[in-house]
């Protein structure tokens, strides 16, 4: 677990549940705060990167995702945040943390920097939004209610869907290669424009492209990781490239759609370079750590020089 609390309520029980699966459905309970006020949370899960088991070990950070009966209001928001703060300061264990909140995402931020650095978002959603139709009359009720902002909580529930199909995708091998990915990610600034969810999708396509073969395909890490490598270098993200659909969605989506020409060029570039490091055996180049012993004569290096597209972050 992330933190350790009391289980002495829904909401408590819902965030304080032992890391495994994400618990569907809870049992719906009203939980009297304030006088007659009352705070009906429907269930809690656990979404993103957590429940995936794809989280890096220099960025611990997860995601709770609290669905309510009705739509969540400034009024539900605050009340949450103020139940939070006396969960901690009732817990035995004398947690340090530190309390952040920003109602545009609908979301509460638990922090905690010893002894290694923790980030928990518990973010504020319901089913409603997605059932409902959105009209003027809805907006202008939304708005005297002090509705949550409806794209926030829309996104939350976009990540529930997106965490279900890993969840039904992705095997172990993949998250390997998808944490390999996020490192490159944080690590290269040409990788930095792509989402967590557009790496996923990647992924996915390049290990469970059949090609002419009858058989499920059966790829090593290595081996999805430079067919990753090779998409982006045969050009599939220039001009006229057919995109990247969103599965999760009802509408066509591209999901690499915001990427600027330039974004584009230098992801191209990028991995045209680290897959000519591959073909000489230089993996541990793209990798970012120290030459291993065994290649006391590793194969004579690229001539062309490092692109700026792949040079890390703060090296020149």
């Amino acid at each position: 677990t992330l933190f350790p609390y009391t289980r002495s309520s829904d909401l408590s029980s819902g965030i304080n549940a032992e890391y495994g699966e994400p618990e569907e459905q809870m049992e719906v309970e009203e939980e009297t705060l304030i006088d007659d006020d009352h705070l009906v949370i429907k269930s809690c899960m656990r979404i993103g990167d957590l429940p995936k088991h794809s989280i890096l070990k220099s960025n611990i950070e997860g995601i709770i995702a609290v669905f309510f009966v009705e739509k969540p209001t400034v009024a539900m928001f605050e009340k949450l945040l103020m139940k939070l703060k006396l969960k901690f300061a009732e817990s035995e264990e004398g947690l340090d943390v530190a309390f952040a909140n920003n109602i545009q995402e609908a979301a509460i931020f638990i922090k905690r920097s010893e002894p290694f650095p923790v980030e928990v978002k518990v973010q504020l959603t319901s089913t409603v939004f997605r059932d409902e139709d959105v009209s003027k009359e809805t907006m202008k009720s939304d708005k005297a209610a002090k509705v949550l902002d409806r794209t926030a909580c829309l996104n939350v529930l976009a990540l529930l869907r997106q965490t279900k199909w890993f969840e039904s995708r992705m095997s172990v091998s993949l998250i390997v290669v998808l944490q390999l990915l996020k490192d490159l990610n944080k690590r290269i600034p040409a990788w930095s424009p792509l989402s967590t969810w557009s790496l996923e999708l990647i992924v996915e396509r390049c290990a469970r492209t059949k090609g002419y073969s009858s058989q499920p395909p059966q790829f090593s890490p290595a081996e999805v990781i430079r067919r990753v490598f090779e998409l982006f270098a045969s050009g599939f993200l220039l001009l006229n490239s057919p995109g990247l659909n969103d599965p999760c969605e009802k509408e066509p989506v591209d999901v690499l759609g915001y990427l600027s020409a330039q974004e584009r060029e230098d992801l191209t570039a990028s991995a045209q370079y680290a897959l000519r490091l591959m073909v000489y055996n230089q993996l541990y180049k793209i990798l970012g750590v120290a030459q291993p012993p065994s290649l006391k004569r590793p194969l004579q290096a690229p001539r062309s020089s490092c692109p700026e597209s792949f040079k890390q972050k703060g090296k020149s």
